[in-house]
């Protein structure tokens, strides 16, 4: 080995040594110093102080778990309150996810209108018809005021009921005609297809009918009676097709379905003309042409005063209609 090379390990082994022995001079003057510090600590004090800060520590706890327990008590009323709220505002608000639909014919105009569940209406003129939007699942239910022909979609789950007064008619799938209006004395129902169920709601004396096609049910109010009748229906159903029939009609008849039809108003001046009965077949005619009709095929002379605007009510009166005996020429 060369002198250079013996140099360099002394001097590396001589900073090891210096190193190690500074080390450990530096670790035996701080373990002195922790010694030091043990024997100046007042372990009594130090005890007392470590066992308070427990027992803040637990005094703390204690009052944090009386919280939760009575946080927890009045949660669960809250809870259940909270639910029953909620329940309550949601079945409500499926009770009444529904529309309301009402739709009126005014005089002098028939509609045909068709529902969401397939079933075909002909609502005649000064009628009305309310129904839900949509449908309960279970029950297809409408209510009637004046005359509709109903050609109704068949739904075995979902009976069709059309209401009126003291008169309820069930069917699941047929075709049939329902009069019914408020200033009239008599309810018709008659059925053209299928089978119905014509009920009348009087309380234990109510009338439950099954009624067959070509059958006519007219209930009266005041008399709470039914009759049943099987004849030609032709003439009660013909208008939703735009035919006006009468088959000896009584005048009062006539008069009440051509102020309808036509949207005027009818006056029979001389009572005589009551007793006269009317047999005639009108389809698509204007009013003109009927009232020409009528007067070359019934002794019966007519006067047509025109509707008249009031200007100061911004209101238009009615077309006047006045049924005269023609005078006879000497």
């Amino acid at each position: 080995m060369s002198n250079n090379s013996h140099h360099i390990k002394t001097n590396l082994e001589k900073s090891v040594t210096e190193r190690f022995t500074q080390n450990f001079e530096e670790q035996i003057s701080e373990a002195a110093g922790i010694i030091v510090e043990i024997d100046t600590v007042d372990s009594h004090k130090a005890f007392l102080k470590v066992q308070g800060q427990i027992h803040d520590k637990y005094k703390i706890g204690r009052f944090v778990s009386v919280l939760v327990r009575i946080a927890a008590i009045l949660f669960i009323p809250m809870l259940i309150a909270s639910g029953l709220m909620i329940y309550k505002i949601t079945n409500r608000l499926e009770k009444q996810q529904f529309v309301l639909q009402e739709i009126t014919s005014p005089p002098g105009i028939r509609s045909r209108i068709l529902l969401a569940d397939g079933t075909k209406v002909w609502l005649n003129a000064e009628s009305t018809i309310k129904f839900k939007i949509p449908f309960d699942p279970k029950m297809r239910d409408v209510t009637l005021s004046g005359e509709a022909f109903f050609d109704v979609q068949k739904n075995p789950d979902a009976p069709f009921v059309v209401r009126s007064g003291n008169v309820d008619v069930t069917v699941l799938g047929t075709r049939f005609n329902f009069k019914a209006f408020d200033d009239e004395n008599n309810i018709e129902v008659v059925l053209a297809e299928g089978k119905v169920n014509f009920n009348t709601n009087r309380g234990n004396n109510g009338e439950e009918i099954i009624m067959e096609p070509g059958e006519r049910a007219v209930y009266n109010k005041t008399s709470n009676s039914t009759l049943v009748t099987t004849e030609n229906i032709g003439k009660y159903i013909a208008w939703h097709t735009g035919k006006l029939v009468f088959d000896e009609t009584p005048m009062t008849d006539v008069a009440t379905q051509l102020e309808r039809w036509f949207g005027i108003e009818v006056v029979i001046e001389d009572p005589k003309i009551l007793n006269y009965k009317m047999t005639t077949t009108f389809e698509n005619e204007s009013l003109h042409q009927v009232l020409d009709l009528l007067q070359l095929s019934s002794p019966i002379e007519i006067e047509y005063v025109l509707a008249k605007i009031d200007k100061n009510n911004r209101t238009q009166s009615k077309s006047r209609i006045i049924f005269r005996n023609k005078k006879i020429k000497p």
